[in-house]
């Protein structure tokens, strides 16, 4: 007799054995069907959740999958669990890599770890999902939690500054590229002076160019460690 045999019936430990096998065996759409019809009766319990989550990953179901990983991650939170938590946005961010939430949902749980250099590694991390075209308005906003938590960070700004300049924001990127020229010198001057020459190469940004690149050349004379602590 089948699983599905007879609908009435419902033997909670036949279908998780039977969702495991199929798990084992690759047969990912079934053994996550056989997950749901326990999760039908018990829409709570995270474990299943989490058996569930990467398997509708894998079949496509991103919608769904974020869904059961997100009520793990919420659960572990909740409970004060916060490595649990930490563990679980990271595995929803393996599994759905264009999934904005799950990158944002992992740098808030290490923020409150007090890990803030993990949660701009994260964003960061995340914001190199969403290269094309498509998807710069989910960069930027990466950009812009990262830079929120490490205002300093000068490898974020002028990516975020590029990213803006190519979504027709030319005027705030130049504003970004500006303030960073402000507090930056020695080599890093030089990344900002040559982002501001890119974007528009007119002459005196050209001047700024050359007047940071001889600047730098002096306050650093072994340009190795220019690109070593640019």
């Amino acid at each position: 007799m089948g699983i599905f045999s007879n609908e009435s019936v419902y033997d909670r430990s036949r279908i998780l054995e039977a969702a495991a096998r199929a798990r084992a065996r690759k047969r990912y759409r079934k053994a996550a069907a056989l997950y749901r019809r326990v999760l039908a009766v018990e829409p709570a319990n995270v474990e299943l959740h989490a058996r569930l989550a990467p398997l509708l990953a894998v079949t496509g179901r991103h919608f769904d999958a974020w869904t059961s990983f997100e009520a793990c991650g919420l659960a572990a939170v909740a409970d004060k669990r916060l490595e649990q938590a930490a563990l679980v946005y990271r595995d929803a961010a393996r599994c759905l890599p264009r999934e904005i939430r799950a990158w944002q949902e992992l740098a808030r749980v290490e923020r409150q770890r007090s890990r803030d250099k993990q949660a701009v590694e994260a964003l960061l991390e995340g914001r190199r999902k969403f290269r094309a075209r498509r998807f710069r308005p989910q960069a930027v906003h990466l950009l812009r939690m990262a830079l929120e938590i490490d205002p300093s960070n000068v490898a974020a700004t002028l990516d975020l500054a590029r990213t803006l300049a190519r979504s027709d924001q030319a005027s705030e990127a130049r504003l970004l590229l500006d303030k960073l020229a402000e507090r930056a010198s020695g080599p890093r001057l030089r990344r900002v002076r040559a982002a501001q020459w890119r974007m528009a190469p007119t002459l005196a940004n050209t001047w700024r160019l050359l007047h940071a690149a001889c600047t730098a050349g002096r306050e650093d004379p072994d340009p190795r460690a220019s690109r070593m602590h640019a």
